[in-house]
């Protein structure tokens, strides 16, 4: 049982550290920001610097900002999200595990009369998995419970797709990153395995001109606090290997608490876009020409958002703008978060009372098979307690 008073002490002497004073940090970011927007020799000191921190490239100025008009009269939009219920080795039989994916189809329209007409459509597709259904003969890894995720992410691609080519919708959602930096730290076969596929729909899109974008809100990125950091370095070049090893005071750690967000905040007015900026993570290296994941920050008022989208739809202007109207006014409608993706994830998610029922389905079919299983006592315990 959590003790409550212990807790409240606990947070209270945290309390300067969740709720820190940003100003100053704040106050130099902008000053910095205006100065190296204004300073045309910055990209070259970008090209320079061999910082350990991860550093975007970005077509136009750094301060340029587009209007986005809210026009749409006419619309359709599809999100897919998932949920999953893990392998659980209390439970006999529950090797296996659920994977639903949840979808929302949304249409707007105009009718003769002038007034507006919406269609939509959810639905809820259920899979059950055995551990070898993911892992490749003769593969080199075993199973974890982390590639229920990856096979996720792969089935949720696969579905957008499918759905948004049947039905031919103006704008695939995806909720989070177009870039999967959680590869990265994978086995190499499991990293090369996932990404191929991913790769693979997100390719499929591109071949269909079926336009894909991934939003993200409270973005916590910082690429663009990182740009502020070169334009505080000590170097002309930044070095941080150098830098480390001869000093003990580091210029750049003056902005470490902020995010992109708080600087996009500065100089973006509501129902704006930045301009273009494009990731050089290191798993980016491993996209084709057309698919390397650019981004944007919108303001749809309520908070400033992330875009992410492949190349060759970032190269379009039309397109472009298309996507940042739907997210405006899908948003506006959601009271501040897109309708298509709240709508998605309730398909989708998989609540206490279904995850009981998964788990009596199995219960139920190996008493029916007369299997002879033994329930483990933690179990028990966690279902209810006796005194």
């Amino acid at each position: 049982m959590l003790n409550r008073q212990e807790l409240a002490y606990q947070i209270s002497k945290l309390s300067s550290l969740l709720f820190p004073d940003l100003k100053n940090q704040s106050v130099l970011a902008e000053s910095k920001w205006a100065e190296i927007s204004a300073d045309p020799s910055f990209v070259d000191k970008v090209l320079a610097s061999r910082s350990s921190f991860l550093i975007p490239g970005w077509s136009g100025n750094l301060t340029d900002t587009f209007a986005v008009n809210n026009d749409l009269q006419k619309y359709s939009v599809l999100a897919v999200d998932g949920s999953q219920i893990y392998p659980d080795r209390n439970i006999p039989g529950a090797g296996c595990f659920l994977l639903n994916l949840g979808g929302c189809c949304l249409e707007y329209g105009k009718k003769d009369n002038g007034k507006t007409s919406s269609k939509v459509n959810f639905f809820s597709e259920p899979q059950v998995f055995l551990p070898e259904n993911i892992v490749p003969e003769n593969g080199s890894f075993s199973f974890s419970p982390d590639l229920v995720d990856l096979k996720r992410e792969e089935l949720e691609l696969k579905k957008l797709f499918e759905v948004g080519k049947a039905q031919n919708f103006d704008l695939c959602f995806v909720d989070g990153s177009l870039i999967f930096w959680h590869l990265e730290g994978k086995h190499p076969e499991v990293k090369e395995h996932f990404l191929k596929s991913y790769l693979f729909y997100l390719n499929k899109f591109y071949e269909n001109n079926i336009l894909v974008a991934g939003y993200i809100s409270f973005p916590k990125s910082k690429e663009l606090v990182n740009l502020i950091k070169l334009g505080l370095c000590r170097f002309t070049a930044a070095d941080c290997i150098a830098c480390n090893s001869n000093y003990d005071n580091f210029p750049c750690k003056a902005v470490d608490s902020l995010i992109d967000s708080s600087v996009v905040r500065m100089f973006l007015e509501p129902f704006e876009r930045t301009t273009i900026f494009w990731s050089k993570s290191k798993i980016v290296e491993n996209y084709p020409d057309e698919l390397k994941p650019c981004f944007f920050y919108l303001n749809v008022d309520s908070e400033i958002v992330r875009i992410e989208l492949p190349a060759w739809i970032a190269q379009d202007s039309e397109k472009l703008d298309l996507i940042c109207k739907i997210a405006i006014d899908q948003s506006l409608k959601g009271s501040g978060y897109p309708v298509c993706l709240a709508e998605s994830h309730e398909q989708a998610v998989v609540k206490g009372p279904d995850r009981e029922f998964f788990h009596h389905l199995i219960y139920k079919i190996g008493i029916e098979q007369k299997r002879r299983f033994f329930v483990s006592q933690k179990s028990l315990k966690k279902r209810g307690i006796g005194i």
